[in-house]
């Protein structure tokens, strides 16, 4: 059964028509890649799934109690947010259960009614074995594990989001997404801004987890080494392919090559038919013969009676435009000079070196937040002739293009507007450029916050095509691309004449275009001479050898280095042990509160019923404190028993209750 339906969907946002009657089913587990033109509804349909959209007709079937996590391709928090705090936004619902457990403790202490603190009871103790049972108790612990399996340092946990470079804001959404445990992931471009180990680890979590898993993606190599079927969303509908990316290259181009030799075969026969009804027509003009003239009728019908073979589409439209390398003077185009830099009391270059001289074309490469995209954006603020550190070549013009696109795009304006402010141009040339970049003439009184990410991409890459730059400085220009896009840039960037300093994640780019490697390496910038498939081979081979000898070393060690290693996991276990017990202390003083709050209300009691009998009360209202004073006895029973229990589960991980763990 589908966990997720679309059934005859119909979507648009008043123009065109996105989605038109599309219907497609997610089944449990199956890892499904949608590739298609920007601004086709790739993401609206993930929004439709994931029930942030309505659509314009159809319906969007659930499964009863699935569970589907959606992540967009951008990481939207409130400003100041923590990774913390947005990591505990997910468990929602055992924040409202643990506050009403608080209220509950609070009203059952000022209940005066039996009746009513009865009540409260049942509903204390129902409601805390639902949170014991749903891992409520735990919330914080399963955030530590998943947040420490990827990678994210502890001591990040509680840093404000913007700190953090563009991939290491897409590991924070992907957290995001295996703490809501998913039946479903539904995830928008999910390997944007992922350095190549983090693409590597994403992939083998797609291979790995059960959910089903739903992905916009452009990257080539993440749809062919997880996808199992490809959605290609196009002119309105969704084709569905079995297989992974090369699957679907294949397929789809033995299907236009067949639909090519369809069409021409049915063209072949209307031409002739064609052909056969004039000279009928000629016959009967001739000879004045209706019969010859109603089977020239009959035969042009049966043209119209055909199931007509559409003609397969050409390539897509290509960027019509190039980009300017602007006048070249001198040998040096930029020189790095002991360069520090730290954000905070985060250190991320530490007397960096670099020299790149005018051509050539360099990528900068290190894992994510090791400092890339300040460098480049250093560069572009402080770098000049006169800067010692960050020189530029005198007569160097810089082009940028932004990893993320609000950095770079106002979204309030609209797209003229903004292309005329950042070019200078007039309203006619400006709408050309933007024409050349494939944007519609509809399309320019749309404000940029309602473009698609690849739609940002082409308004940025408009800007860059109109300066005579002999300098580009791009970071991650791929992403949100489109595959086709992705070629034409590339072209775009072949054909460039200036200097280029890249920073990507893309294979396929990179080994297209790069003949220079730069790698931020312990706060340095370490050079290699070759080629991207070159110096990620000879890295390969590193890592690998590093393993290997790894390995020889701990055998030739033998037992010494296992105790080491034994004794660095005992370490991390005690670590463990350490935080549970700390929760566990947490638990039970909380418990001990209660408890006293208990035992005062069984003194209560107790001193009510003294009263009672001391006054010669009589017996009906004696049999109701007698009654609350034994209601009170086994609520104070009850909580010590449970205190026992989780005493006994502290002091099994070497706690104590009362002691500091």
């Amino acid at each position: 059964m589908p966990l997720l339906s679309l059934a005859h969907v119909t979507m648009h946002f008043g123009g065109p028509v996105l989605l038109d009657d599309v219907s497609l089913d997610v089944e449990p587990g199956r890892k499904i890649g949608v590739v298609g033109a920007n601004g086709v509804g790739k993401s609206t349909m993930l929004n439709l799934l994931a029930g942030l959209s309505e659509p314009v007709s159809g319906t969007v079937v659930r499964a009863r109690g699935v569970r589907v996590a959606h992540q967009a391709q951008e990481l939207a928090c409130p400003p100041g947010s923590t990774v913390f705090a947005e990591m505990r936004r997910v468990f929602g619902e055992a924040h409202a259960r643990d506050a009403r457990l608080r209220d509950l403790e609070a009203r059952i202490a000022d209940a005066l009614d039996p009746a009513e603190r009865t009540r409260l009871l049942a509903e204390y103790e129902a409601l805390a074995h639902r949170h014991e049972a749903e891992g409520g108790y735990d919330v914080d612990r399963r955030i530590e594990a998943v947040l420490s399996s990827l990678g994210l340092p502890e001591e990040a946990w509680h840093r404000p989001l913007e700190v953090f470079s563009g991939g290491e804001r897409n590991v924070i959404g992907l957290a995001r997404v295996l703490l809501a445990e998913p039946d479903v992931m539904l995830l928008d471009e999910p390997s944007n801004h992922l350095d190549m180990d983090g693409v590597e680890w994403f992939v083998d979590l797609v291979r790995r987890t059960p959910s089903a898993v739903v992905m916009v993606s452009h990257n080539r190599h993440l749809l062919d080494v997880a996808a199992e079927e490809i959605w290609e969303v196009a002119r309105g509908g969704v084709t569905v392919w079995t297989g992974n990316y090369g699957d679907w290259q294949r397929q789809k181009a033995e299907a236009l090559a067949l639909q090519e030799r369809q069409w021409k075969a049915q063209q072949r026969l209307i031409r002739r038919i064609e052909f056969q009804a004039r000279r009928l027509k000629d016959m009967a003009s001739a000879y004045d013969d209706p019969g010859q003239a109603k089977r020239a009728k009959a035969m042009l019908a049966r043209i119209e009676r055909l199931d007509k073979v559409e003609r397969p589409e050409s390539e897509a439209r290509a960027f019509a435009a190039s980009l300017g390398g602007g006048a070249r003077a001198g040998r040096i185009a930029l020189t790095v000079k002991d360069f520090s830099y730290a954000y905070g009391d985060r250190p991320l270059f530490d007397r960096a070196n670099l020299e790149i001289e005018y051509g050539e074309r360099v990528c900068l490469v290190g894992p994510n937040g090791s400092g890339k995209s300040t460098l480049l954006r250093e560069l572009l603020e402080h770098g000049s002739w006169e800067n010692e550190t960050l020189r530029l070549g005198r007569s160097v013009v810089v082009g940028e293009y932004r990893q993320l696109h609000e950095d770079a795009l106002d979204r309030r304006k609209t797209l003229l507007e903004w292309t005329q402010e950042a070019t200078g141009l007039g309203k006619t040339d400006a709408s050309g450029l933007l024409h050349r970049f494939l944007f519609s003439h509809e399309d320019l009184d749309r404000t940029v916050g309602t473009l698609s990410g690849g739609e940002k991409s082409r308004l940025q890459l408009a800007r860059l095509a109109h300066r005579k730059v002999n300098l580009l400085l791009l970071d991650e220009p791929t992403n949100h691309l489109d595959l086709q896009a992705c070629e034409q840039l590339e072209d775009m960037l072949e054909d460039y004449e200036g200097t280029l300093l890249v920073v990507s994640h893309d294979r396929w780019f990179l080994d297209r275009l790069v003949n220079r490697v730069v790698e931020v390496e312990d706060r340095r910038l370490v050079s290699h001479r070759a080629t991207f498939a070159e110096w990620w081979a000879q890295k390969s081979a590193s890592r690998r050898a590093r393993r290997k000898g790894a390995l020889e070393l701990r055998s030739q060690k033998g037992a010494a280095e296992a105790a080491r290693a034994d004794g660095e996991a005992e370490r991390e276990a005690r670590k463990a042990r350490a935080r549970d017990a700390r929760r566990m202390q947490s638990e039970l003083r909380t418990l001990e509160g209660r408890i006293a709050r208990a035992e005062d209300r069984v003194r209560a009691a107790d001193r009510a019923l003294e009263a009672h009998f001391a006054d010669g009360g009589d017996h009906v209202r004696g049999r109701a404190l007698s009654d609350d004073a034994a209601t009170a006895r086994a609520e104070v029973e009850r909580l010590w028993a449970d205190w026992a229990a989780r005493a006994e589960a502290l002091e099994a991980v070497g706690g104590a209750p009362g002691e500091d763990a």
